[in-house]
């Protein structure tokens, strides 16, 4: 018969098991959280390598939960259907946005679910709620296509080769031929240097003798005794001109004495008149002679000092400091026109402009009152935009006061060398009442006495 002391001890030994097994099957599920606040959450994938029920899944990398049923499709073209059972501590981290991934624990570990973190923009996912799933990466899937690429590089190669061969072949040809060529011609080139060397010894040889004053060109070019002479010329030809505007003016007073009705016969008349032929034939001829010595290197210099200009060689800033008018009698008189009653888009080229009919007979009013006399002066056209950057301002500033002057010239039969066209862009200082002017001005300079209004 049993002892107390020894039952005691059965009991003592059998409620020390008991509380032993009691805490390790509190640890135990604990440790599967088996006792923790949980969440469901669903969510779909085509493939779920690796995936089984009671497989682990992560948040973050936490472990968070597992996977407690994997629901099969029911069509091919249907997805399975993940079960996840989460904690409730980090339900606030999984939002609507979160994405689901198969993943793997190290190189050759076990498959295990992670979801990612959402964005805080998001909201929390709800419970029975489907989060996205990102289909996982086969290797078999990347071998099959590597497979397919070597395959079609293969056949392309294989479809190439003919026509590679052939390109081989004819470079091959062509450096032949080249080679061939060069073997001909290398005489040739020998002599082509040879006289090159030679001409370049001979222009050396020139220049040198113009330098040192040899020959008629290194004396014209040297002596300033030349130029005194030029210059001397260039006098006496301009003594020569208003020598011949005296005479003009002689024949004329005498033409006029012989038309009174008190004056000598009419054959006399006659003989007057072949005079002022003749003197128009010379007059004519000496304008030539002086607009040709106009143009020449050695003597731009004395006529522009006198007043004489190639207008195609003025500068917008030197045409703005007064470059046609200082230190002569000339003045300058402008007549405005807006743009708006100007000009019109052309047809075919809607950023160019054309000059409207309405445009025209404003032209024609600005140089109307200077025609009888504009044989003596220049019509400058001035141009004006205000429109884009500096550089588009000047080219449609520079179009607009072409358009003018070239209508100008057509209509009006005006001297090209006297009637010029000048880019002034957006600077409009003279304009009326100092605005910034968008179109052309008129500009007509004249001597002084020409500009005064008729008695």
């Amino acid at each position: 018969m049993a002892t107390p002391a020894r039952l005691a001890g059965v009991g003592v030994f059998t409620l020390g098991g008991l509380l032993l097994f009691a805490v390790g099957l509190f640890m135990i599920g604990d440790r599967q959280m088996a006792f923790a606040k949980k969440f469901t959450v669903y969510t779909e994938f085509r493939k779920i390598t690796g995936l089984q029920p009671g497989g682990i899944v992560r948040i973050a990398g936490a472990r968070a939960g597992s996977i407690t049923q994997i629901l099969p499709p029911g069509t091919p073209n249907e997805k399975f259907r993940v079960k996840l059972e989460l904690t409730e501590d980090l339900h606030q981290l999984v939002r609507t946005d979160s994405l689901a991934t198969i993943e793997t624990e190290g190189l050759v570990g076990g498959s295990y679910l992670g979801v990612g973190m959402g964005t805080d923009a998001a909201k929390p996912v709800e419970s029975n709620a489907t989060i996205a799933g990102r289909e996982p990466f086969e290797i078999a899937d990347l071998m099959v296509q590597m497979g397919d690429a070597i395959k079609k590089v293969n056949d392309t190669i294989d479809a190439m080769k003919g026509d590679v061969e052939r390109v081989v072949v004819g470079v091959a040809d062509t450096v032949g031929n080249a080679n061939t060529l060069l073997t001909a011609a290398s005489a040739d080139l020998k002599l082509m240097a040879a006289s090159g060397a030679k001409m370049t010894g001979d222009a050396a040889d020139i220049a040198e003798g113009i330098r040192s004053g040899k020959g008629s060109l290194g004396k014209f070019v040297n002596d300033d005794e030349l130029y005194t002479r030029v210059t001397a010329i260039a006098r006496q030809t301009e003594d020569i001109a208003t020598s011949a505007r005296l005479v003009v003016e002689n024949a004329r007073e005498t033409l006029e004495g012989f038309q009174s009705k008190d004056g000598p016969v009419e054959g006399m008349t006659a003989s007057v008149t072949q005079t002022m032929d003749d003197a128009r034939a010379a007059m004519a001829g000496l304008a030539e002679n002086m607009d040709a010595m106009k143009h020449n290197f050695l003597l731009r210099g004395f006529f522009k000092e006198r007043g004489y200009y190639d207008l195609s060689q003025v500068s917008s800033a030197n045409y703005r400091k007064g470059a046609l008018t200082k230190g002569s009698d000339r003045r300058l008189v402008r007549a405005w026109r807006h743009a708006d009653a100007l000009f019109e888009p052309q047809p075919d080229h809607p950023t160019d402009e054309r000059l409207t009919n309405q445009g025209k007979t404003g032209i024609d009013s600005a140089i109307a009152p200077y025609l009888e006399n504009i044989a003596s002066g220049i019509v400058m056209v001035e141009g004006y935009a205000q429109q884009g950057t500096p550089d588009e301002q000047y080219l449609r500033s520079h179009a607009r006061a072409s358009i003018v002057r070239d209508y100008l010239i057509a209509k009006f039969h005006l001297d090209p060398q006297a009637t010029g066209a000048m880019a002034l862009s957006a600077d409009s200082p003279d304009s009326p009442e100092n605005a910034r002017w968008d179109g052309v001005a008129v500009a007509v300079i004249l001597p002084k006495a020409n500009l005064e209004p008729p008695k």
